[in-house]
């Protein structure tokens, strides 16, 4: 198991290498985020539908 130090040190390593994203990288990271949310909550609520409305329609 790898000592705490040298944990630290590759958190810091990480950290070091890390930049700012540019707007145009950020907003277009939002958009597909967003997009996803979007899609699984449309699936959902696709599921949501067929359980509640599916069974109702055999009886």
């Amino acid at each position: 198991m790898p000592k705490i130090s040298d944990r630290l040190s590759e958190y810091y390593n990480v950290l070091k290498m890390a930049k700012k994203p540019s707007w145009d990288e950020f907003s277009t990271t939002a958009k597909v985020a967003l997009a996803v949310m979007f899609i699984v909550g449309f699936v959902g609520f696709l599921v949501y539908l067929v359980m509640e409305v599916l069974p109702g329609a055999f009886r």
